[in-house]
């Protein structure tokens, strides 16, 4: 069965019944004992939570999280939402999907942001940052981190949670980088524009995302940013001769770069090029975050839901007019 409906647009009171990736799933017990089953229904548009109310438990037990199914129900609103009321789930078999269809990507292009961020490593003028820096980003990706690289999300739900996300946000990243190393005096810009590249490399292994994106054990055990600064001190001593010290600051970097301890850093920046690496990644994790929820609004609201990463709604900047003219 090809997919042929999306999540984007799926309108109230319709029948549905088409393919989704299974995101989650738990079967929980209503205020009356009864048992039901919540689900996690995605694509590449969005996702929409499911209840299946009646043979609750039956349904669950002919698929897993990750699977591809297909489900059909009808589309309700539920608090300002699309929901499904699911009738029947049962388990794709017919071969392998292309999960393209299931999880979301960047709308800036794979292989645009790829070679954007090789023009980037080009500039390095330092040699060893530069032999560094094609070692772990080889042009093609060649290498299974590199591979790796340029599919993996930036994070799980809080930001570029789309396949190519974790490339996007490096090369906003790195890109604000080189304009901040013109601006400041006495920025190291080679320095800072290898940190901006290599800061969140851990990711390609502490988060999985063959599926509905999730944590690896690795990564839950040890994070992105220990991961990435052991992968950065490995790769620096792979090539001949390559500067301690060096290996130092970039590890520092890598470290420090979430800022404060309490934001999981286990150091707090102490250059400048880890200073002013914080604030840039800081600041286009959360500007992506806030346009993300904007573009996600329901039709015809002017604040988005409550955003945990901010603690706080957020106001798209649209007013009320007739509030306006009273």
């Amino acid at each position: 069965m090809p997919k042929t409906r999306f999540v984007k647009d799926i309108k109230e009171g319709e029948p549905v019944r088409d393919l989704f990736l299974v995101g989650a799933k738990a079967l929980l017990t209503s205020n009356t004992g009864k048992p039901y089953l919540t689900l996690q229904l995605r694509d590449r548009t969005g996702q929409l939570e499911g209840r299946v109310w009646d043979r609750a438990e039956e349904i669950g037990k002919r698929f897993d999280r990750d699977d591809v199914v297909e489900a059909s129900g009808t589309a309700i609103a539920y608090q300002g939402r699309i929901q499904l009321k699911v009738h029947d789930v049962r388990r794709e078999e017919a071969g392998a999907k292309d999960l393209s269809e299931f999880l979301p990507v960047t709308k800036k292009g794979i292989d645009p942001l790829w070679k954007t961020m090789q023009g980037y490593i080009a500039e390095v003028r330092d040699e060893d940052l530069a032999r560094l820096l094609s070692a772990v980003f080889p042009d093609p990706p060649e290498t299974d981190v590199a591979r790796r690289f340029r599919q993996a999300p930036g994070g799980k739900t809080m930001h570029h949670d789309y396949i190519g996300g974790l490339l996007e946000h490096t090369v906003s990243v790195a890109g604000i980088c080189r304009l901040l190393a013109g601006h400041y005096e006495g920025v190291n810009a080679d320095l800072l524009l290898a940190g901006a590249l290599l800061h969140d490399v851990g990711k390609v292994h502490e988060l999985s995302y063959e599926g509905a994106f999730d944590y690896t054990d690795e990564g839950r055990l040890l994070g992105h940013l220990y991961m990435g600064a052991e992968f950065v001190d490995r790769t620096c001593a792979s090539l001949p001769d390559f500067p301690r010290e060096l290996t130092v600051l970039l590890k520092h970097m890598v470290l420090s770069h979430h800022g404060e301890l309490e934001y999981g850093s286990p150091k707090r920046p102490k250059t400048l090029e880890g200073i002013l690496l914080h604030h840039v990644e800081n600041m286009d994790a959360k500007v992506t975050a806030v346009n993300d929820a904007i573009a996600d609004l329901r039709e015809g609201a002017r604040w988005t839901d409550y955003q945990r990463m901010f603690e706080r709604y957020l106001f798209s900047g649209k007013f009320d007019k007739q509030v306006l003219r009273g």
